[in-house]
């Protein structure tokens, strides 16, 4: 079975494709090619792995059982390479990492940039998108997010605390005024971060040693964390962001901050997550040390 491994691999992004043609342009051969190494998969192994019909595809419990075992190979493979880098004193490969969308330029850009300059055989492959995680099935090395609502078998590793800020365009302040207290704010137009995970229109500020919400008016709201700020910049409205994204725009005057001297709870921390295993490759624990070293170079706080 000299193919093994490779028809494994074609196999699984039939799948996860969710079909032949998707497999075939990602691989960019033709559907042909595919369905033969599949069929030649199913021959080596004595079993059929995929129902099909002129409109469905569904796994047979061969199938199920060969994707699973598909995965184990590809990250032994992994694995190995990542081993027999270290024999070879340097990071090769791709590295594959998601992020979500507004921590792209202030984090994970520049860790990319210092990461491949130091590594310049590696190869990156990055995907911005607040979309649901599904590590797994993307075949990722690496993913930072915020808090810890993702899959549980992940290993995460604390980046950074996430301290928030509530800022506003200095154009919209002559329009509506400044607010003198954050209850002020629901009466004020807002951007609003809301997503099937989030609904983040209460804010959170502190009096003394108590929290208090504020509901806002979401005039717009957003999915996406960098478009949010986006149209916090265009005037649309107050943003509540994390201070790592506002600080550029903050230090330029292309916000204000609403309350500077007023705490504020923090968001929940930036983790960087990966697959689990006694040591990760190479390539992941080099990529972390630029993580690290970006990280704290941002304001995670304030004070």
């Amino acid at each position: 079975m000299p193919d093994l491994a490779h028809d494994l691999s074609i196999f699984r992004l039939v799948v996860d494709s969710g079909g032949f043609s998707g497999a075939a342009r990602t691989l960019n051969v033709s559907h042909s090619t595919v369905s033969r190494r599949v069929r030649a998969l199913e021959a080596d192994l004595g079993f059929t792995l995929l129902n099909r019909t002129s409109r469905t595809m569904s796994l047979t419990d061969a199938g199920a059982i060969a994707l699973d075992s598909g995965k184990q190979v590809a990250v032994t493979l992994d694995t190995l390479r990542s081993r027999l880098d270290e024999l070879r004193g340097g990071v090769t490969g791709v590295l594959r990492v998601s992020s979500v969308v507004h921590l792209g330029p202030p984090l994970v850009q520049p860790a990319i940039e210092s990461f491949l300059d130091e590594h310049p055989t590696a190869q990156v492959a990055l995907a911005l998108d607040d979309g649901p995680l599904d590590f797994t099935r993307r075949g990722l090395d690496v993913a930072v997010r915020v808090g810890l609502l993702v899959e549980g078998h992940l290993v995460a590793t604390k980046l950074m605390d996430n301290a928030v800020c509530i800022v506003a365009t200095p154009d919209l302040l002559r329009r509506t005024g400044h607010p003198r207290h954050p209850a002020e704010l629901q009466h004020m137009p807002a951007v609003v971060y809301r997503s099937p995970d989030y609904d983040i229109s209460t804010w959170a500020y502190r009096e003394g040693d108590e929290v208090h919400t504020v509901s806002v008016e979401g005039r717009v709201t957003v999915d996406d964390g960098r478009t949010l700020l986006e149209l916090v910049l265009a005037g649309l409205g107050v943003g509540y962001l994390p201070r790592t994204v506002a600080h550029p725009y903050l230090d330029d005057g292309r916000l204000v901050d609403l309350f500077p001297e007023r705490e504020l709870p923090d968001f929940e921390p930036v983790y960087m997550l990966r697959t689990p295993g006694t040591e990760p490759p190479l390539k992941v624990r080099a990529f972390e040390r630029h993580l690290r070293e970006r990280a704290a170079q941002l304001p995670a706080s304030p004070r």
